[in-house]
Order: structure tokens, then sequence, then C-alpha cells
């Protein structure tokens, strides 16, 4: 997920996650330890 996403794009680019509300990859990037503690 990383290489596809977080390592490509800036941290304003706008997901839309299909639930939840919209966010950007800024605001996700400080949960990125806690989803591969998850196995994500």
């Amino acid at each position: 997920m990383t290489t596809k996403l977080f390592d490509r794009y800036p941290d304003d680019t706008v997901f839309h996650p299909g639930h939840d509300k919209d966010s950007t990859l800024g605001a996700e990037r400080p949960s990125l330890p806690e989803w591969r503690a998850r196995g994500w």
C-alpha cells in the first residue's frame, strides 16, 4: 500500500474510501504503523 499510494502521491491527495468520509493521504499517514501492525 505504501509504495503504490503513500510513496507516490502527495499528502493533499484526496481519496474516497467507500465508507465513512473522504480523507487525504496526509491525514491518514500517521496511521500507517498501526495498519502495518494489523498486517494491512
